[in-house]
């Protein structure tokens, strides 16, 4: 694949963090988009069938919106993510993007292009030999035209802060470079909602930091982002908490109403941090800790 020299850049970026044809773009239809989860339950194939992974799940997610998604382990939150973009569909119930049934295969590419999905491990997703390549894969094989091309992918790497890096090999980033270069491969797609499993869960703090302010550059562009996240402080800046337990869904909700009730998410299979719990005391001490201070430096920031 050739591309035209990456485009030179003047002035500043926009203040939503993404540049007007991605901001576009997923802001269309926007009083009319969501994806719609309705009494969906999920049963693997070959499994026994009480070994249920989702069980009556209703919910959904509206553009601009930020979900997380919490549960221990093996309560669902993964198969929940694969069937918010039609790689699997329900058993039971029904899955919406935008009034699509996920369960249409004959719209299929229709959901997936409007629901990026980003997993755990980028390097199961990254599969070119530079950045610049990688992020076009997806619309290159989708025969976006060489001069759009060229403007999807400086977006995309700008809206996620690699911008400059075009030719630098994948192997060549760190771990958080890798999970936002995924995210930009997503982007180039133009979705309207980004589905995340877990994308910090590997990363080191300043990684996970990066990697979670390029996100929230995608909701400030009007992009509803479904989060998988075992971070309790990651969920503790989203508009609703999901919490997860045995496929059901045990609390859904603003995070205040579960991050600050330790004995609550104990009984849901979560903890807080240690700093999490010495701000939950400071707290209950009268001292104001913010709810998302749950790592040493914003606990300090906070005193």
């Amino acid at each position: 694949m050739a591309l035209s020299a990456p485009r030179r850049r003047t002035g500043r970026v926009s203040p939503r963090g993404a540049w007007p044809s991605l901001y576009v773009s997923a802001r269309q239809g926007v009083l009319r988009a969501m994806i719609v989860f309705d009494h969906v339950s999920y049963v693997y194939p070959g499994a026994d069938e009480n070994a249920v992974a989702l069980d009556g799940v209703t919910f959904s997610v509206r553009p601009g919106e930020h979900v997380a998604v919490l549960g221990a382990n093996g309560s669902g939150k993964s198969t929940l993510a694969r069937l918010a973009n039609g790689l699997l569909t329900p058993s039971a119930g029904r899955v919406t993007v935008d009034g699509i049934d996920t369960g249409d295969l004959a719209r299929a590419w229709d959901v997936r292009s409007s629901v990026g999905m980003v997993f755990q491990d980028p390097d199961n997703q990254i599969v070119a030999t530079t950045v610049e390549e990688d992020v076009a894969f997806g619309p290159e094989n989708l025969g976006v035209p060489a001069p759009e091309l060229r403007t999807r992918v400086d977006e995309a790497l700008a809206a996620v802060g690699l911008a400059g890096l075009e030719a630098r090999e994948p192997h060549q980033l760190s771990g958080g470079q890798r999970q936002r270069l995924a995210i930009a491969g997503a982007l180039a797609l133009l979705p309207a909602y980004l589905v995340l499993d877990e994308p910090t869960s590997m990363l080191d703090p300043q990684g996970r930091l990066d990697v979670l302010e390029a996100v929230s550059r995608q909701i400030d562009a009007g992009r509803g982002v479904l989060h998988v996240t075992h971070h309790l402080a990651d969920a503790s800046v989203a508009d609703r908490v999901i919490v997860l337990t045995a496929g059901r869904i045990a609390f859904s909700g603003h995070p205040r109403g579960i991050l600050g009730d330790e004995a609550a998410l104990t009984s849901l299979g979560l903890s807080l941090p240690p700093i999490g719990r010495f701000a939950a005391e400071l707290r209950s001490l009268g001292v104001p800790v913010p709810l998302e201070a749950m790592d040493a430096e914003s606990v300090v920031a906070a005193l």
